[in-house]
């Protein structure tokens, strides 16, 4: 009879410890899935980041431009002048407002240093300057951006070609 108690307390044992290593599988099978659709979830949040940026940079570009073609209001008269300057700061806030929600995003602008880097420019013309350095940008085009290190779109410069 002993036996017996024996062989089936050591009977549920066995299954106690089937039963806890399947649980435990079952566990780590879940964390890793749990793991697996966060990095899912990243980087669908990171591709929409970019659809989003790639929509987003022409607005950004026509802002550039309107903010950078201001007329010269020395022939206005007054009122004319203060209407157009609070014009002016109301598209200077709207293009503030996209540069803080691109910041919030994690998209930078490129910086358009002196030296012309082939990795973040894109050189569209070659001018002479002797007063400059071979490779230096002399004009920014159209502003580069970047998501992290990935260049979502190279800045276009012209830059100095000593003859």
């Amino acid at each position: 009879m002993k036996k017996k108690k024996q062989e089936n307390s050591q009977e549920a044992c066995k299954k106690c410890e089937e039963y806890l290593q399947g649980w435990k599988r079952a566990l780590a099978d879940y964390e890793n899935l749990k793991r697996d659709l966060d990095r899912v979830k990243d980087e669908n949040r990171q591709r929409i980041r970019i659809d989003l940026a790639f929509d987003l940079l022409p607005v950004m570009d026509n802002f550039d431009i309107a903010v950078g073609h201001v007329p010269d209001l020395s022939a206005c008269d007054e009122v004319t002048r203060k209407s157009i300057d609070v014009w002016l700061q109301g598209v200077t806030f709207i293009k503030k407002q996209f540069e803080d929600v691109f910041a919030e995003l994690g998209i930078e602008q490129i910086k358009a240093t002196e030296k012309f880097d082939q990795e973040l420019h894109e050189a569209i013309e070659e001018r002479s300057d002797k007063q400059k350095e071979e490779g230096e940008i002399l004009q920014v085009i159209q502003n580069g951006w970047k998501i992290g290190e990935r260049i979502l779109r190279p800045a276009k410069v012209i830059i100095n070609k000593i003859n």
